[in-house]
């Protein structure tokens, strides 16, 4: 009687592996597919900074003024 009591243990606990080897591996899945989109989200974004600055603003931490 006892040994059937183990061995039902035994097999409980190789099932509760397995599920939480799944889960494991669900979770990692679910992590790789959120960085793929999230990366592909933000290269849509477009740039911060714009590509072809206009020459009289390089360097310049002022303000633009009214004539330019």
């Amino acid at each position: 009687m006892t040994r059937v009591l183990t061995d039902e243990r035994a097999l409980v606990r190789s099932d509760e592996r397995a599920v939480l080897l799944f889960l494991l591996l669900l979770s990692i899945l679910a992590l790789a597919v959120f960085l793929y989109y999230t990366t592909l989200v933000l290269e849509g974004l477009p740039d911060v900074l714009p590509e072809n600055p206009s020459p009289s603003r390089v360097g310049s931490a002022l303000p633009p003024t009214a004539d330019g």
